[in-house]
């Protein structure tokens, strides 16, 4: 069952047919994943959404962030540890599948290099990180009224790559 879809403003919708048939092969392959996942597209454009895709393969990228704020406002629910999270391109195509391993919240003020070297290696410095994702992260509030702030709660969701593509 679809726990909830987070999918930032430029990416496109995934077609519900390619996920349904994308999740029915992760379960043939996966044991144990459960009725619930979710489903997120990544990046600020098609060739970041490729980059990201590519550290997430090779282990570089260990992580996500997930803001409540959007969370509460669409009603949808939290994340919890052993939710299988499927990845899409900017297209809308699943690619890779991830499991988390923790959900832990924190607000934006208090991100510093632990949180952000758990992104991909362009942005894992915080002097990179808090920048670009205060800008992406307002651009996407803007839709419920708010801005990225440093009160701002913020789920950081560290995740096992599940393997190679399904």
């Amino acid at each position: 069952m679809l726990r909830h879809i987070l999918i930032a403003d430029g990416p496109a919708q995934p077609d519900p047919t390619a996920i349904d048939t994308f999740w029915e092969r992760a379960q043939n392959k996966f044991t144990g994943l459960g009725d619930d996942y979710q489903v997120r597209s990544l990046g600020i454009d098609a060739e970041t959404t490729t980059q990201i895709l590519e550290y997430i393969k090779t282990r570089d990228k260990v992580a996500t962030f997930s803001l409540p704020w959007v969370i509460e406002a669409n009603g949808f629910p939290y994340s919890e540890p052993g939710t299988p999270i499927l990845l899409c391109d900017y297209v809308g195509t699943p690619h890779i599948i991830v499991q988390l391993t923790d959900v832990r919240e924190t607000t934006f003020g208090d991100i510093g290099y632990a949180e952000s070297s758990l992104d991909g290696p362009p942005v894992q410095d915080p002097e990179v990180w808090i920048p670009l994702h205060r800008k992406y992260w307002s651009g996407l509030l803007a839709a419920y009224g708010r801005e990225c702030s440093d009160d701002m709660p913020v789920l950081i969701e560290p995740f096992n790559y599940m393997g190679e593509e399904i």
